[in-house]
């Protein structure tokens, strides 16, 4: 791995931030909470929202009848969600039972009642692992909690532990995936990393990864992918700072 390459350009980011005006990191954000919504929404296979139909929404927050109501509150809440993320990451707030209830919530408002655990069991397609049954999913979260608070490793690790663990143990009838993702930035934002977007077109490639570790308990893979593409976004990043 190359962690020590990510940790030059998070050094390298945070010094030209210092010197950049404030608007062009606004703008940064802005754009990276375009892409994020919209690969997010659009990985689980089945939103008809383009990345143009995205951004309208985004900044206009309007909902149209031409469009699927039900994915542009999705897109909506998870601009609200990530948002909100950033302000409990600038409080310091370490990520807690509550406060991932509290995501998951504004991840599905409007929608259906978010924020509870589920009540019945579910079967995953094209899975080789099922989530636990329903009965242990409050014994599961506890552990997750626990595990995440004494994990031995670097952010990057935790970061995708914490995302695939929720993947793995699939606490809350929908939603999982969204919050995952929110899960992983959270916890690299909290520890000053800047934040990652899973293209679509590794759709295939993130998924395969996530059931490597549920099925062989090797985080490895997945952290390599999401260290690459973590790499990829700093150059990004860096590169619009820089001009």
């Amino acid at each position: 791995m190359k962690l020590d390459l990510l940790e030059v350009d998070k050094v390298h980011f945070n010094e030209l931030r210092e010197h950049a005006d404030e608007q062009s990191y606004k703008d940064l954000i802005r754009n990276f909470i375009y892409q994020f919504t919209y690969d997010s929404i659009t990985i689980e296979g089945k939103n008809a929202l383009t990345k143009l139909d995205v951004e309208n929404l985004l900044n206009k927050k309007i909902i149209v009848t031409q469009l699927p109501e039900r994915e542009q509150k999705e897109a909506l809440n998870y601009q609200n969600a990530f948002e909100h993320v950033m302000k409990l990451v600038s409080s310091r707030k370490v990520l807690t039972e509550d406060i991932l209830k509290d995501l998951h919530e504004m991840l599905v408002s409007g929608i259906f009642l978010g924020g509870q655990y589920r009540k019945v069991n579910i079967q995953i397609k094209h899975s080789m692992h099922q989530p636990p049954d329903y009965v242990k999913v409050y014994d599961r979260m506890a552990k997750f909690f626990y595990d995440l608070k004494h994990f031995k490793g670097t952010t990057l690790q935790r970061a995708c532990f914490a995302h695939a663990q929720i993947f793995k143990v699939y606490p809350f009838l929908e939603g999982n995936g969204r919050l995952a993702r929110l899960v992983l930035n959270y916890i690299l934002l909290y520890d000053g990393y800047m934040p990652v977007s899973i293209p679509v077109s590794e759709k295939e490639n993130y998924l395969n990864h996530i059931d490597t570790f549920k099925e062989e308990k090797d985080l490895s893979p997945f952290v390599g992918f999401i260290e690459k593409l973590l790499l990829d976004a700093y150059e990004t990043y860096i590169e619009q700072l820089e001009n």
